[in-house]
């Protein structure tokens, strides 16, 4: 079974009745309060030579690393974060001063946009791993389902720098490593802020976090709306030191996707203004369920490649 195989083998086991809003197909799974207000949760584990290597990771940046994989879930929702519990499995005995230097990144990750930790678990385990529960909340949460065909697609930033740091750690020692590719994938930055102004000014039709590639990503928002999307080459932003395929499949970017009616692109312009911020406009919703790349006069069909677990 690979990944995308099991997660539709879970939907039959997942509640989704009132009062769960959305379990399935979500980046969180969101609980509806009242008419304002919604509970967002979201978990995350980090495994040990599957999601990071002791070669190139400290402790510090594991703890950065797991606050944000799950922040980026809960931005992606349109939510801002309250509360956390971590898992922490170890096949070695505990020691102070690494779990200080992991508990540092992870707290100060989390206490940067608003989270406390508030409790979890340890188990011995034949493999290390981290795992976060991450509980928010939002007034409008923003699911994957709701994009439409003519909607244009946007990113929040450049995208492939992540991808092009495991290119490079696997020839160049880490501190020859140009620091922007380091940090892109050792320190990545949690749209949250982003997320939580689209969902007050109501923007984004549907939304999704970049962690397992931008085809990929589009994909499951096209899945779920049943409409296909074309790509303008030209338009894709490649981070520095990336190549454009880094920037269509590599994952990990943790930059914000989402789509947006014609008739709100005045009002996204405002946004970005307002935030100093650039948006990426880099193709439209179609109604032919399938992914395009275009370039010029030319369209060709592109599969959605990214990270899958299992496959």
């Amino acid at each position: 079974m690979t990944e995308k195989e099991w997660i539709h083998f879970l939907k039959k086991y997942l509640f989704e009745e009132f009062p769960v809003l959305k379990s399935k197909n979500e980046d969180c799974a969101v609980i509806k309060l009242s008419e304002k207000e919604y509970l967002l949760l979201t978990t995350d584990a980090l495994v040990e030579d599957i999601h990071f290597s002791w070669e190139y990771t400290s402790f510090y940046d594991l703890g950065v690393k797991l606050a944000t994989s799950n922040l980026s879930d809960l931005a992606a929702t349109g939510g801002s974060p309250d509360f956390a519990l971590l898992t922490l499995g170890s096949s070695k005995p505990l020691e102070k001063f690494w779990l200080e230097s992991f508990m540092e990144g992870l707290i100060s990750t989390l206490e940067k946009y608003g989270a406390k930790l508030i409790g979890g678990d340890t188990v011995k385990s034949p493999v290390f791993f981290v795992n976060l529960v991450l509980i928010g909340k939002t007034e409008n949460p923003i699911l994957r389902k709701g994009a439409q065909v003519g909607d244009y697609v946007f990113v929040s930033r450049p995208l492939g720098e992540s991808a092009a740091f495991l290119k490079e750690i696997k020839r160049t020692p880490l501190e020859k490593i140009p620091e922007h590719l380091k940090r892109a994938h050792l320190h990545p930055e949690p749209e949250i802020q982003l997320g939580i102004t689209l969902s007050y000014y109501n923007l984004a039709t549907s939304m999704i976090d970049i962690s397992d590639g931008l085809l990929l990503d589009l994909w499951r928002i096209c899945e779920e709306n049943e409409v296909g999307a074309e790509l303008w080459k030209e338009r894709i932003p490649i981070g520095l030191n990336a190549t454009l395929e880094e920037a269509l499949s590599g994952g990990e970017d943790y930059a914000l996707l989402f789509t947006v009616k014609e008739e709100n692109l005045e009002k996204l312009e405002k946004i970005a203004q307002k935030l100093n911020r650039t948006f990426f406009m880099i193709g439209k919703i179609i109604h032919e369920k399938e992914l395009y790349l275009s370039e010029k006069n030319l369209k060709r069909k592109i599969y959605p490649l990214g990270f899958n677990h299992f496959q």
